[in-house]
């Protein structure tokens, strides 16, 4: 580590910000940007209206009392003077979708490509925040980190330090790199000189909450978690509703629509190829894993067990869904595909230990019929000692009969 040659009693507060910003980018953050550590009254506002609404219903643990505490840094850090935004570009050139008939690929959110980003993040913020504490008096500097999973309303600090604004698809839009940007704070004890807020925003924009298939957001500004299809295939834990399946398309671990359409991302992805960092530029970390890829072939990963998948998702964002929500979802990924080279795969499922996967695989063969699946779903709703499983087998062989009609 560099350490810095004097301390916050010999700098003015404008140069102690310009070192801690120098640093910043010389970690590989790509945005730096530095606000009080007043409270955020709107963010917190905005929380709890939206937990009375229930638009975030089974995620038991954002509660209003979280609310006010991840609203206010000075909660979070008790002296808290100012937080420094830090953004990571993380977007890489990979396909999306590799499927083939006879080989149906699923659809990653483009984040989950690669290295988990919390540990390649956090070992930058723990860098910088010892660089800080070299570089204050001693006993002066106190700070904390957040990166994604700690009380920290992440984008209204973000908002207001001005990486970027609020966009109508609830996500920060940067100016550069667009959306594409993991988010992190450094809370400090240090005054530093705060930057002014973006003059921009959405405009009349909104063709980001037309495109989205499951109309997950109700209003500009507003998403309902509970039809997200990154909340349904990560945070959602039990079955997903029977209405919405069907919309999630081929997507098995979070989704990127209301982002790949965005005009200010067109423009950004068009910048960063231009200038070489889209491609052979792309951060080593975030580029595809060998064991991920960007477009997983989907019937292989029926087979896996709990140590391979274990194996095969160490050190990736994915591994949060745990086996049986994501087996969950490339259940539904192959229903919606209808690719009949599932069928073999998809009937194996309906013995698997876990019932959610047993019930979605039974779903799924009903979308994709025939006599094999059938038979099979027939001999589930005989034989399955799961009540849920066999009113998915139930319901999949009604679908087969209406069909048949």
């Amino acid at each position: 580590m560099d350490v810095p040659e004097t301390d916050t009693r010999e700098l003015t507060r404008e140069a102690l910000t310009e070192r801690i910003r120098e640093r910043a980018y010389a970690l590989g953050f790509d945005l730096v940007r530095i606000t009080d550590a007043e409270p955020l009254p709107r963010a917190e506002q905005a929380l709890k209206t939206r937990i009375a609404a229930g638009f975030f219903e089974g995620m038991d643990w954002l509660t209003p009392e979280r609310a006010e505490v991840s609203s206010d840094p000075r909660a979070l850090l008790p002296g808290a003077r100012s937080v420094v935004a830090l953004g990571v570009f993380y977007l890489t050139d990979a396909p999306r979708d590799l499927s083939a008939p006879g080989e149906p690929h699923g659809r990653l959110a483009s984040y989950a490509w690669g290295d988990d980003y919390h540990g390649v993040i956090r070992r930058k913020l723990d860098a910088l925040a010892a660089f800080v504490r070299e570089l204050a008096a001693p006993g002066d500097e106190k700070s904390i980190v957040f990166c994604d999973t700690g009380r920290m309303v992440d984008r209204a600090v973000a908002e207001r330090a001005g990486l970027g604004w609020y966009g109508k698809n609830t996500n920060i839009l940067t100016k550069g790199w667009g959306s594409w940007v993991f988010l992190a704070e450094l809370v400090t004890s240090l005054d530093l000189a705060p930057d002014a807020p973006l003059a921009a925003n959405c405009g009349q924009c909104e063709v980001c909450l037309h495109a989205c298939p499951t109309n997950a957001f109700v209003a500009p500004y507003v998403l309902d978690a509970r039809r997200c299809i990154s909340y349904l295939t990560i945070e959602h834990r039990g079955a997903i509703p029977l209405e919405l399946r069907p919309l999630i398309g081929a997507h098995i671990f979070g989704c990127d629509i209301c982002q790949q359409v965005c005009p200010v991302n067109l423009v950004a992805e068009r910048r960063l190829r231009a200038s070489g960092r889209l491609g052979a530029g792309d951060r080593l970390e975030f580029r595809p894993r060998t064991q991920v890829g960007s477009s997983p072939e989907l019937i292989s990963l029926l087979a896996l067990d709990d140590a391979g998948f274990r194996e095969r998702f160490s050190h990736s964002p994915i591994k949060r869904a745990k086996r049986r929500g994501l087996l969950r979802n490339v259940c539904v990924a192959l229903g919606n595909l209808g690719d009949p080279a599932a069928i073999p795969a998809l009937i194996a499922a309906l013995g698997d230990a876990e019932p959610l996967v047993r019930g979605h695989a039974a779903w799924a063969l009903g979308r994709l019929g025939g006599p094999e699946a059938r038979a099979a779903l027939a001999a589930t709703l005989a034989s399955d000692a799961e009540p849920s499983v066999r009113a998915e087998a139930r319901q999949a062989l009604d679908a087969l009969d209406a069909m048949s009609v």
